[in-house]
């Protein structure tokens, strides 16, 4: 029942609370229309077949899984999209598992629904998932997966690639990381950027860390796209950012040296038209400097270098600096430095491994110093382990240095401790 703009939903559920969320939820999307609601599956194909509905949900919760039979019912008669709607129990989330390889294209946990009324976070990221959905039609929202050894999950003929166990990890991670900040599950570490003529500790790269008790320590390279992809990296950034601040001035309450804190940006925040206010709002309420504060952005954030330089000019009015991170791994770096006000750039360490053995790693070194150098911009070198590494580095000229040779990222607590034992 497609119309100009606009798409019909068929929900399949018995529920009355679940059918008062949907309707409630789709009331706010003109794009969206609930067309109907069915408590089966025979019903549902009956609908499929007269209103041709653009996608269907599924509540899990009918009796006697009668929301799989449901799900394949449709797909074996008319592939369309399905979107499960899910419980966070395990039989819940064996059901859905099960849904994704009988050729549902995507998942949405009920209970993150019902919470999201209170809030637009978590509807407005239902609203786009659901779009999702029916752009990419039945080929399905996530790509297929394989297991570490090659080994890929035996599915029906025709039905989408799914690792149960990755698919089942990436719903735990999304339901738990909506109460992280609320539970006080992210963690801050620091690792010190070094002044190599004095052996001084100059700054300190923040890095956020999650541990959970029930699905343990989550790396951020795992749990960062899930956040971005949810909404919820405005929340989680913002916490880091005042996390950062706060602590950077406590250090200098306690008369520790004056020393700048790191903070990365991921994509969204940085296209967040709202990020000089926040920032500028933490550093009135933490009583930090502008210039102890450190933004980093990698080359991947700056697509349009039009309106990522209208972000950062934003940011250097308050008093910022402004590093690139990562910097030789993407194909833009030149003409970043020459269209964006950039005060620092950091050497992927990708480029610092093995250096003093290899030879066109110790020229693209050198030449980046050489370069940064007559640009006056300040250059750290990232992942230096080695006296090796570092020797070479000293002789062509770098002052900056970041690694495990002094110090891995570690807690608040050992700070104090280290930046003696550096001084």
């Amino acid at each position: 029942m497609s119309l100009i703009g606009r798409h019909g939903v068929l929900l399949v559920s018995r529920l009355e609370r679940t059918q008062g969320v949907i309707a409630t939820i789709l009331k706010q999307d003109e794009q969206l229309i609930l067309s109907r609601v069915v408590a089966d599956g025979s019903a549902a194909l009956a609908c499929v077949f007269r209103d041709r509905p653009d996608l269907i949900l599924i509540d899990m919760d009918l009796p006697d899984l009668m929301g799989l039979s449901a799900l394949q019912l449709i797909m074996d008669h008319s592939p369309i999209p399905v979107i499960i709607l899910s419980t966070l129990t395990s039989e819940g989330s064996a059901q859905t598992i099960q849904a994704m390889r009988f050729g549902a294209v995507d998942y949405f946990h009920k209970e993150m629904l019902v919470s999201g009324l209170e809030g637009e976070g978590v509807v407005t990221y239902f609203l786009e998932r659901c779009k999702l959905a029916v752009q990419n039609g039945v080929k399905g929202v996530y790509p297929a997966t394989t297991h570490p050894d090659g080994y890929m999950d035996s599915l029906q003929p025709g039905a989408p690639l799914i690792n149960g166990a990755l698919l089942q990890r990436r719903m735990d991670i999304e339901m738990h990381l909506r109460h992280a900040i609320t539970k006080k599950e992210f963690n801050l570490v620091y690792q010190p950027v070094v002044d190599i003529s004095t052996s001084c500790v100059v700054g300190m790269e923040c890095l956020l860390r999650w541990d959970n008790v029930d699905v343990g320590f989550v790396p951020p390279s795992e749990f960062i796209s899930i956040a971005e992809e949810s909404g919820l990296i405005h929340e989680i950034g913002e916490w880091v950012l005042r996390e950062a601040c706060r602590q950077n001035r406590k250090w200098q309450l306690a008369g520790l040296p004056p020393m700048f804190v790191a903070v990365n940006l991921s994509r969204k925040q940085f296209n967040d038209c709202r990020l000089s206010g926040i920032i500028a709002a933490i550093l009135q309420e933490t009583g930090l400097e502008p210039n102890y504060l450190e933004i980093e952005i990698t080359e991947s954030l700056s697509v349009d270098a039009r309106l990522a330089a209208d972000t950062l000019g934003k940011l250097k009015e308050l008093g910022l600096r402004i590093a690139m991170d990562d910097f030789g791994t993407g194909y833009s770096s030149l003409g970043y430095l020459r269209d964006l006000p950039v005060d620092k750039i950091k050497i992927d360490q990708s480029f610092i491994k093995g250096l003093q053995h290899g030879q066109v790693n110790a020229i693209i070194v050198s030449t980046m110093l050489a370069m940064a150098n007559q640009l006056n911009l300040s250059v750290v070198a990232e992942g230096v382990e080695t006296e090796e590494e570092l020797q070479v580095l000293r002789e062509y000229g770098c002052r900056f240095v970041q690694g495990y040779y002094f110090s891995k990222p570690v807690e608040v607590r050992h700070i104090e401790e280290m930046l003696y034992q550096l001084a």
